[in-house]
């Protein structure tokens, strides 16, 4: 009786089906690691497109405050700028020049950390301090010509004094002796707003490596990030000054417009093989 045969397949069909199935593994392999690469390629483009215009919303928002032709920019140059900002307003509601003394309302004056007056003349940290502050003086009613902001140093403030009759509470605000000339020669009216500020330098600050729109407050040696990640100084901040006529110019109270250019870039490659990147550019006319 011969022997039944038995179904099976051969070594060459298991090479061939082997090859195949090896082919189709490679090929599944490569869809998976070539969407893997763009995955990673888009979310590096869209942190770094998110990355830049913030740092440009920020940098709008600030520069567009400063008046270079009243002495607003203090320092320039192609990748940092120090500008004094505006920051506390008030409104005057006594004048006694001849003191001199201006007392401001407080509940124009909220704090939006306590919901308390605004105490002019304070540091950040509750102590005393003297501030600058800016006092519009319109002089001549009916004449814009001779409008001015007159810059006076506080001396002393009172927070429990009133305006109107004791119907509202107000600051007193008493000021240097130096700057009494000054304040009685202008017509400071009932109504006039007085404003504080502070000063900032805006430029590139690197954070555990990684290079951020960074921001200095005052004469704090240190400079905080606020934005970013973007380019390494000098290539991911760029700052270019113009003039009226729309000339650059290296004049601080010559500057009618900022040009501010934010740069991103990322060790992330694209499937064309350069690195991922992004700029933006905004025009920012200031304050004059």
């Amino acid at each position: 009786m011969r022997p039944s045969a038995r179904g099976g397949f051969t070594f060459v069909e298991l090479i061939v089906v082997t090859v195949l199935g090896s082919l189709v593994l490679l090929a599944a392999l490569q869809i998976l690691v070539t969407n893997q690469r763009t995955y990673t390629a888009q979310n590096a483009a869209i942190q770094g497109q998110q990355g830049t215009r913030m740092a440009l919303d920020l940098l709008f928002g600030e520069l567009r405050e400063a008046s270079p032709a009243g002495g607003d920019i203090l320092f320039m140059s192609s990748d940092s700028v120090r500008v004094r900002l505006m920051r506390k307003f008030g409104i005057v509601c006594e004048v006694d020049l001849d003191v001199p003394m201006i007392r401001v309302l407080n509940r124009l004056l909220p704090d939006a950390a306590t919901a308390a007056p605004v105490r002019f003349g304070y540091d950040a940290d509750g102590t005393e301090a003297d501030e600058l502050v800016f006092v519009f003086a319109d002089n001549y009613e009916n004449d814009d010509d001779d409008d001015v902001w007159i810059q006076a140093t506080i001396e002393d403030r009172d927070t429990t004094q009133t305006c109107f009759g004791g119907t509202e509470p107000a600051t007193e605000l008493l000021f240097d002796a130096s700057d009494e000339a000054e304040l009685q020669t202008d017509s400071v009216r009932l109504g006039a707003p007085i404003r504080t500020y502070d000063t900032y330098t805006f430029k590139t600050t690197t954070l555990l490596g990684v290079p951020y729109l960074g921001r200095r407050d005052g004469t704090n040696p240190a400079a905080a990030p606020i934005a970013g990640p973007i380019r390494a100084a000098p290539a991911g901040l760029e700052f270019t000054y113009l003039d009226a006529m729309g000339a650059v110019t290296n004049v601080p109270t010559d500057v009618r417009q900022i040009v501010v250019k934010v740069r991103t870039g990322s060790r992330v490659l694209r499937q064309q093989g350069g690195a991922v990147s992004d700029s933006i550019t905004a025009w920012i006319y200031t304050r004059n």
